[in-house]
């Protein structure tokens, strides 16, 4: 899990403790109390708050003070103190303290920002002075129907052809009317639906279940055309709330194109198959979970895969034209704008490749956060949805240069729904976890980033809520769908 760093505005530098000879070992009492610095990569700078408030035992308590992820006086637990004469330790951190010129200095831990080496020196400060979160204005709407599944929905919604589908962890995947929400016919797969359904040509429908099976349909009846295993064995996934869970809360949907199928699998490939009845053409295994579809474009198929690295390949062929190594897992479907390809990773960065090498065209650093949101690109801007930052981006598609940022309270893991006018993100969230977030989903002014509605849902303790999948539109509606098992659909 990522627990992100964020912003913080502090008081005025109080004094450092007196009394003690500048060679004297630290003492408890010295490290106690709040301390501020800043972080500084790519060119951006934060500052960063943390709170040590002292225990029986040599124990010590950490709260930790992030404003670009939302975090104020986050209690990350209670941890033994070490002290060697000036070498402080407690949980990860590691710190040199200086008494003379009252600082701790050391670098920020993996834990807390991974694959870059960031140093921090911190400073004593009288208390963390934290401005609130401002709260959004923008209307709340209601639904105009709401259909409910009686089963977590979790991978999102898709629409063609006058029907919004939706998969259910009990493995149905339920086709509904987008007039009414009426259920025009439900399928039951042998495993939980963590993808969306995609239509083909022919009136055919896709979606792998975590049976390991690739269903294909007809999109009109449901009726199972055929049906082909691409995983060797079931999917096992560990809830958001286990502290072993790897987030691997979707899988791949499926890439239409030309006659094929692209998709991704739990077990590390990319299979290209026959669209007309599963036979396999080709596959590549990477060196980990393939969780979202490839994108195809120019002759070239683009994914992600958990070993950290994004590959380009001949789509014809199945062979490597070239791959990055990002540094951490890469589980959205790239979003291909010309010769760039974007990419989120959960090294904190979203990549605008060249599709062509591979290489790094832009890179924009997403504090605290990984990125976890499949990008949208229409008229050169790439929309993107974060996950501790909670925040909606738009930056220009060539350039990487940002255009609007949106706080929408919640993890953006989804893919957003564009249209002209407007880009809609759900979100999801956890009870007690660390940074507050909402469950709902923010409609904002395409232009300008401006929300312009909302929805939000009630929290409950600990456990997930709200909608973690990808929103899509069609006849003047947007559709969602959410861990409550209920399809939701809006006026645009």
């Amino acid at each position: 899990m990522n627990v992100a760093l964020c912003a913080l505005v502090v008081s005025s530098l109080a004094g450092t403790v007196r009394g003690e000879e500048p060679g004297a070992p630290t003492l408890p009492a010295e490290v106690a109390g709040a301390w501020a610095g800043e972080l500084t990569h790519a060119g951006e700078t934060i500052p960063v708050g943390l709170e040590l408030e002292l225990r029986p035992e040599g124990k010590v308590v950490i709260k930790l003070s992030l404003l670009a992820v939302q975090m104020r006086h986050a209690e990350l637990g209670i941890a033994t103190l070490k002290i060697d004469d000036h070498d402080v330790r407690f949980g990860p951190f590691a710190f040199k303290h200086d008494r003379a010129a009252g600082t701790l200095s050391g670098v920020v831990p993996e834990d807390l920002v991974p694959v870059y080496k960031l140093p921090v020196v911190l400073r004593r400060v009288a208390a963390l002075d934290l401005p609130a979160r401002p709260e959004p204005t923008a209307p709340i709407a209601a639904p105009v129907w709401t259909f409910d599944a009686k089963a977590p929905l979790w991978p999102g919604t898709s629409v063609a052809g006058g029907l919004v589908y939706a998969g259910a962890e009990d493995g149905t995947l339920h086709a509904l009317d987008v007039a009414t929400g009426a259920q025009r016919w439900s399928f039951k797969a042998g495993g939980a639906v963590r993808t969306r359904a995609v239509a083909g040509p022919g009136g055919a429908l896709y979606f792998q279940a975590d049976d390991g099976i690739l269903y294909a349909l007809d999109a009109a009846t449901g009726a199972l055309r055929w049906q082909t295993t691409v995983n060797p064995k079931p999917v096992v996934r560990l809830p958001p709330s286990d502290p072993k869970s790897r987030f691997d809360r979707f899988g791949s949907d499926v890439t239409v194109d030309g006659g094929r199928l692209y998709l991704g699998t739990d077990e590390g490939k990319v299979l290209c198959l026959q669209a007309a009845d599963g036979r396999r053409v080709w596959e590549f295994a990477s060196g980990g979970s393939v969780l979202a579809a490839p994108s195809v474009s120019g002759g070239r198929a683009f994914f992600g895969s958990f070993d950290g690295n994004v590959y380009g390949l001949d789509a014809k062929a199945g062979t490597v034209l070239w791959k990055y190594d990002t540094g951490k897992p890469v589980v959205s479907t790239p979003a291909v704008a010309g010769d760039r390809v974007i990419v989120g990773s959960r090294s904190y960065d979203l990549f605008g490749l060249d599709a062509a090498t591979g290489k790094v065209a832009w890179q924009r650093y997403i504090w605290s956060s990984w990125v976890e949101s499949s990008a949208v690109v229409e008229e050169g801007v790439a929309y993107v949805g974060s996950s501790d930052a909670a925040a909606l981006y738009a930056f220009d598609a060539r350039t990487g240069a940002p255009v609007w940022k949106t706080d929408v309270w919640g993890w953006a893991w989804g893919q957003p729904a564009v249209t002209k006018s407007r880009v809609y993100m759900p979100t999801s969230a956890l009870g007690g976890y660390p940074v507050p977030h909402r469950g709902g989903i923010f409609a904002v002014d395409r232009a300008t980033g401006k929300p312009v509605w909302r929805y939000a849902e009630p929290a409950p303790k600990d456990v997930a809520f709200g909608y973690p999948g990808s929103a899509s539109v069609g006849a003047g509606k947007v559709f969602i769908s959410g861990l409550d098992g209920k399809v939701r659909a809006f006026a645009e």
